[in-house]
């Protein structure tokens, strides 16, 4: 299990490097450099680092394929403890502008995306696992699949309720799953097509990328046809930029 709560609140900002050739260059400096600054701004109680596995899911996980034609997509992950966290990560946001103004940002860097995220529930699997559980001294998961919709409107409770006593239950039987949480988004203007709920799926596997192919499959050929998935009526897909399979970037 890992330990990214007492923290209730995260953020999700993704990244990329736009110049290739600078790669090293791009994570020594965010590493050594932006997250030592990143980490004096009161509320931030820590900051992690994820990078895009660029799994190949086949027709089943398409919506997980990385966006073709742009930068390997970095996650910073932040455990936030504040009064009003969306707040806090626009001064996050206007703080890095300013850097960038006074010339104390790396040139390559460019941000998708940034949202805010507070905990709603989670559930822990009871399966034996595939290995002794990893334990990064962070307290963060080594691999996590992010999962994106939106509740329709006025079904929000009955869809929580559909995935924490019936979805997250079901993953929670593949082997390599370890922990399933559900957060809702703190954005007080959300786009009509942005997500309100982020599923955030810890797995601990020599081969994450067969353990979201099982879920897939799972979904697809068993929980769907026995009507086990979310129905149209609760909830639709969300545009973002962010969803896919990550693994931990230990820092340099």
């Amino acid at each position: 299990m890992s330990e990214m709560f007492p923290a209730r609140t995260i953020a999700i900002e993704v990244i990329g490097c736009t110049d290739e050739t600078r790669t090293w260059e791009f994570n020594w400096w965010y590493d050594r450099v932006h997250i030592p600054e990143l980490l004096k701004t009161p509320g931030i109680v820590n900051v992690s680092r994820y990078r895009d596995m660029l799994p190949d899911f086949g027709e089943l996980g398409a919506a997980f394929k990385a966006p073709v034609g742009q930068p390997v997509r970095h996650l910073t992950m932040y455990r936030i403890n504040w009064p009003d966290p969306w707040a806090l990560m626009q001064k996050i946001k206007e703080d890095d502008r300013q850097r960038a103004k006074e010339g104390n940002m790396i040139d390559c860097l460019k941000s998708y995306e940034v949202s805010v995220w507070d905990f709603l529930a989670y559930r822990r699997s009871v399966q034996p696992l595939q290995r002794p559980e990893t334990k990064l001294p962070n307290g963060m998961p080594e691999a996590i699949l992010l999962v994106f919709n939106i509740s329709n409107p006025g079904r929000e409770l009955e869809h929580d309720d559909w995935w924490q006593n019936t979805h997250s239950h079901d993953l929670l039987e593949t082997s390599g799953i370890v922990q399933c949480s559900r957060f809702k988004n703190l954005n007080p203007k959300p786009a009509d097509n942005e997500a309100t709920k982020l599923n955030f799926y810890e797995i601990d596997s020599e081969d994450p990328v067969a353990v979201c192919k099982r879920i897939f499959s799972d979904d697809k050929n068993v929980r769907r046809p026995q009507g086990r998935m979310s129905p149209s009526t609760l909830s639709r897909q969300a545009e973002n930029y962010t969803r896919g399979l990550y693994q931990h970037w230990d820092l340099m």
